[in-house]
């Protein structure tokens, strides 16, 4: 008896070890990133007869594996990946970028307006307290920076300032800045990426 008793302890300890590891793996492991069916839209071209500057925006289209690294203050960095389809709608004149994540989905809206010689667009993820942000965007010394207007957190309204750099063929970088004085000054954002191309 006492030695079934040994056998049935020791099949408990060696379950609950199995147990602590499997959750220590899914605390490392990115979460799945949230169900879109497929297939997906196709990419589509920009639209040969829309303004040049339109390719200002070329280097994003495609399917992106994003590496996101989001620092929350006075917590540890959140590291995860998503999926980025980023293709051309309205007869090749506007960018479509469906965000795919394992915490949120949404899609951001690219149109060039040539009378202002600048990009302007929406940001619209549904699911957050403010499903809609308006944009606005330059591409300046080889880098496109992106400006989300009315975004707020604990110390009120700021800009958020997305720089996209190091733009190569199946590469880009991004990083976050923000502003609480209408872009007088800035400071480091919350997030920032590595984007890779995904492979055919």
């Amino acid at each position: 008896m006492a030695r079934v008793f040994a056998q049935f302890g020791l099949a408990i300890a060696l379950s609950v070890q199995a147990f602590m590891v499997s959750g220590a793996q899914a605390q490392q492991a990115s979460p799945p990133i949230i169900y879109q069916p497929d297939p997906d839209s196709p990419i589509e071209e920009r639209n040969p007869k829309a303004a040049p500057e339109l390719g200002e925006f070329d280097f994003v289209i495609g399917d992106w594996d994003a590496n996101i690294t989001w620092q929350a203050a006075g917590r540890p960095p959140l590291n995860y990946t998503a999926h980025w389809h980023n293709h051309w709608v309205i007869n090749g004149q506007v960018v479509m970028q469906e965000w795919r994540g394992p915490y949120i989905n949404g899609a951001e809206l690219r149109a060039y307006d040539a009378s202002l010689g600048k990009w302007y667009g929406q940001n619209i993820y549904p699911s957050s307290p403010v499903p809609w942000h308006k944009t606005s965007a330059e591409f300046k010394g080889g880098r496109m920076v992106v400006i989300v207007e009315g975004v707020k957190d604990k110390r009120g309204p700021y800009l958020n300032r997305e720089t996209y750099f190091d733009i190569e063929a199946d590469s880009f970088r991004m990083k976050s800045d923000r502003s609480y004085d209408g872009g007088e000054t800035w400071e480091k954002g919350a997030y920032e990426m590595i984007c890779t191309r995904r492979p055919v």
